[in-house]
C-alpha cells in the first residue's frame, strides 16, 4: 500500500453460487487474524459443512505429518477442511477465477492508502461482484440471486464430545505426541491437551484408527509402528448427515 505496509486480502466465496463472503484486507496470514474473520463470517452467514482451501498458511501445515490449528478448530465446529492438491490450483478454480477478476477489474486500476482505505474499496468491489456483475456460469445472473445463508448457526462455545464405549480415549501431549500400545506417535501440536479416541480397524487388529469428535484423523500400523494415514475424514453415522436428511 502507499503507506508502505503490505496488504493480504482474504477472499472466500461460496462454491455453489460464487457469492463472495469475504474480501478483507489483513496485515498477515496468521491463524488469529483469519479466525477473527471466519467468526465474523459465520455469525453473519452461518457455518458450512466443508471448507476447501490450499495448503498454505494458516490452512495447512509446513509439517506434512501434522494438522494445523485451523483444521483442529474447524473439526471442533463440525467442519471438514478439504485441501487442494499441492501445486494444483485448479482444485480451487472458482476462487482463482475470483482472484483473477479482482485483479483485472479492480486492482489494476486502484491503489490503497492504508487498511481503512483498502477495506472501503474492497467492500465496494465485493458489493459490485455479488449484486451487479453478471456471471456466465449463472446464466448471467448475479451471485446474490442464488446465494442462501447456511442454517448452521455459529456459537463460539465448543461443546464436549461424547464417545461411545467402543472407543478408548487418549490425551495428546502438548508436544503433539500420543501414546498407543506403549509407543509414542507424533500427531500434531495443534491437538496438544485435547482428547482423541482410538479403535481397532475392521481390516485387522494391527491397524488402529484415531478419531477426533466425528472425524477419523489417522490410522496406525502398530506392527510397523508408523502412521499409514493422517488426514481428516468424516466417519459413519455423522450426525450432520442425519440432520441434513431430516431437513429434506
Amino acid at each position: 500500500m502507499r503507506n508502505g505496509a503490505r496488504c493480504h486480502p482474504l477472499d472466500i466465496i461460496d462454491d455453489c453460487s460464487r457469492f463472495s463472503l469475504c474480501c478483507a484486507p489483513l496485515a498477515g496470514e496468521t491463524y488469529i487474524e483469519v479466525r477473527q474473520q471466519m467468526e465474523r463470517i459465520f455469525l453473519k452467514y452461518g457455518m458450512p459443512f466443508s471448507f476447501l482451501c490450499d495448503n498454505g498458511t494458516p490452512w495447512g501445515t509446513s509439517q506434512s505429518t501434522g494438522f494445523s490449528r485451523f483444521e483442529v478448530w474447524f473439526m471442533e465446529l463440525g467442519i471438514l477442511t478439504l485441501h487442494g492438491r499441492i501445486f494444483h490450483p485448479q482444485t480451487q478454480g472458482k476462487e482463482e477465477r475470483f482472484n483473477g477478476s479482482l485483479t483485472r477489474e479492480f486492482l489494476k486500476y486502484e491503489s490503497f492508502e492504508d487498511f481503512e482505505d483498502a477495506k472501503i474499496k474492497l467492500d465496494k468491489y465485493r458489493d459490485f461482484y455479488n449484486t451487479k456483475r453478471p456471471h456466465y456460469a449463472l446464466n448471467l445472473d448475479t451471485p446474490a440471486k442464488h446465494y442462501h445463508p447456511s442454517e448452521r448457526a455459529y456459537t463460539p462455545d465448543i461443546s464436549e464430545w461424547e464417545y461411545s464405549d467402543e472407543y478408548k480415549l487418549r490425551k495428546v501431549k502438548e508436544s503433539g505426541y500420543v501414546t498407543i500400545r506403549n509407543q509414542g506417535y507424533y500427531l500434531s501440536e495443534a491437538f496438544g491437551g485435547k482428547t482423541i479416541a482410538v479403535k481397532e480397524s475392521n481390516k485387522g487388529q494391527h491397524l488402529i484408527n484415531l478419531y477426533f469428535r466425528q472425524f477419523r484423523i489417522g490410522q496406525i500400523d502398530i506392527e510397523k509402528r508408523v502412521f499409514t494415514l493422517k488426514k481428516a475424514y468424516l466417519i459413519e453415522n455423522d450426525p450432520r448427515f442425519a440432520e441434513a436428511k431430516h431437513k429434506k
